[in-house]
């Protein structure tokens, strides 16, 4: 079967705003047959939409992955960190298709293999992106995302409890994270329309409040947009861990202070 011109050419976009974003479509994917004898000599598991107990394998293994690495970073890390990295994919292609592509891929099927405690891919089905009015693009692609990430931490809470409040403000992160890497595309956007879409993005999503942006000055002067989060992602709590540049636990000076730090190391780079 030919892969959706469409489809393709999303997933072209997205990777290329989003280095380590790969969607590939299913039937061209190497080793996509679910009983893939070299995928599981690796001990690839894998992640599919339907419930089933070979996810719960896949959730298990991710868990141990992570639980192994730093045991005394504690359930709360380990928790969000295997949901934001069962999420990211999903929800950057998504928001990065509508504001690449204008279209909305679906993700009632795809798949997403798990090894050495990531996810390597996400694997969609070949089917024609759904195509609609500006207006109502993000209103779709936000129940396509509303329903995959429901999935996922229905399955994952089966696996370790996940507080559901510090999941859904790690949701609104990773959607306004998306919209900024998707703002690369369009230099034409400032920062007010990059805000009022964030808000319509959490509204569809039903995580109002949940996250948002706050500006700031740069080193040079210039105006930059950050993310204003409201969710502690405990990534300091890893022995080798420190709070993140926009951890919510930080006074904003501080927040942009660090932020200022990483972008001039980053230029002198």
């Amino acid at each position: 079967m030919t892969a959706s011109p469409a489809l393709e050419q999303l997933l072209r976009l997205a990777a290329s705003v989003v280095p380590g974003l790969r969607g590939v479509v299913a039937h061209e994917a190497s080793g996509a047959a679910p009983g893939d004898t070299a995928e599981a000599a690796r001990g690839v598991a894998h992640l599919r939409p339907a419930a089933a107990e070979p996810n719960r394998v896949a959730l298990e293994a991710l868990l141990a992955h992570w639980s192994g690495a730093y045991p005394e970073a504690g359930r709360a890390y380990w928790s969000l960190r295997c949901w934001g990295i069962l999420i990211w994919q999903p929800i950057y292609l998504s928001v990065i298709g509508v504001h690449t592509a204008q279209r909305v891929l679906s993700l009632a099927r795809v798949e997403q293999p798990i090894e050495n405690g990531w996810t390597r891919e996400v694997r969609v089905p070949s089917h024609e992106p759904a195509h609609a009015q500006p207006d109502a693009l993000i209103e779709l692609a936000a129940r396509e995302i509303a329903g995959c990430c429901g999935q996922i931490f229905d399955e994952l809470s089966r696996v370790i409890r996940v507080n559901p409040i510090a999941a859904a403000g790690m949701q609104a992160d990773c959607v306004l994270a998306a919209l900024l890497a998707a703002r690369a595309r369009h230099p034409e956007w400032d920062h007010a329309q990059v805000d009022a879409l964030g808000k319509r993005w959490l509204a569809a999503l039903a995580l109002d409040g949940r996250g948002g942006f706050f500006t700031y000055a740069r080193s040079d002067r210039t105006s930059a947009l950050a993310l204003d989060r409201q969710t502690c992602c405990y990534h300091y709590r890893r022995r080798d861990g420190e709070l993140c540049s926009t951890c919510p636990r930080l006074q904003q000076c501080e927040r942009i202070a660090r932020l200022n730090a990483e972008h001039d190391g980053a230029a002198a780079a």
